[in-house]
């Protein structure tokens, strides 16, 4: 059973990710902003899912974390995508984003592949953590791009210029928490900070919603 802590911060994360995806419905800009919606419904289920297999460790739990994980990061790299298409409007057609998009995604299963085929034993754990690692780094590159982009331009699509400031802020902690782990790789204060990162991407794209006015 997960500690008192841990479950009211996971069921507040839970709620506030329906909670966003609502807005995105009631706003009319589920469709607009397609992979980021389904991100957010896509990790509600997700939440819901671990937390029912969580007394069932190893085998059950362990493969659906991972796979799950993995699914995770994909929607959301496309999401940081999609993102760049709003922002860039009529300068970058949809048609090269999408085409980047996919050999980006390949390049990063292919070396993923490469890294975890010389495992001995576990080879799908072993992909799909090095698959959904590398694609986190990917989004992380995407997201500096997409910040400096916005820097030296002034964006018309203003909702998805807050998104891309919530989306910074969350990937620059996760950076500065994998740095951290790596120094540290032993130490068991990283989880609970993983889950506090986790709160903020809802929690601040939730605020941008709430606070948004269409023109």
């Amino acid at each position: 059973m997960l500690p008192l802590a841990d479950l009211t911060l996971w069921l507040l994360t839970t709620l506030v990710e329906i909670f966003v995806v609502y807005l995105f419905i009631i706003q009319g800009l589920f469709r607009k902003f397609l992979f980021l919606s389904f991100y957010f419904l896509l990790s509600a289920t997700v939440s819901f899912g671990r937390y029912v297999l969580y007394d069932f460790r190893f085998i059950p739990y362990v493969y659906f974390y991972y796979l799950s994980d993995v699914l995770l990061t994909v929607f959301l790299f496309l999401s940081l995508c999609e993102l760049s298409v709003c922002l860039a409007g009529n300068k970058m057609p949809r048609e090269r984003v999408m085409l980047w998009s996919t050999a980006a995604l390949l390049a990063t299963a292919l070396f993923s592949f490469s890294v975890a085929s010389s495992s001995v034993s576990g080879l799908t754990k072993h992909l799909a953590f090095e698959l959904s690692q590398n694609i986190y780094l990917a989004c992380c590159l995407v997201i500096v791009l997409l910040w400096a982009w916005r820097l030296r331009n002034d964006p018309q699509d203003r909702i998805a210029a807050r998104f891309v400031s919530v989306l910074t802020v969350y990937f620059s902690l996760f950076l500065l928490i994998h740095g951290a782990r790596q120094l540290a790789p032993h130490a068991s204060s990283f989880n609970s900070l993983n889950a506090m990162i986790g709160a903020w991407l809802p929690l601040g794209c939730g605020f941008a919603l709430v606070s948004y006015e269409r023109p």
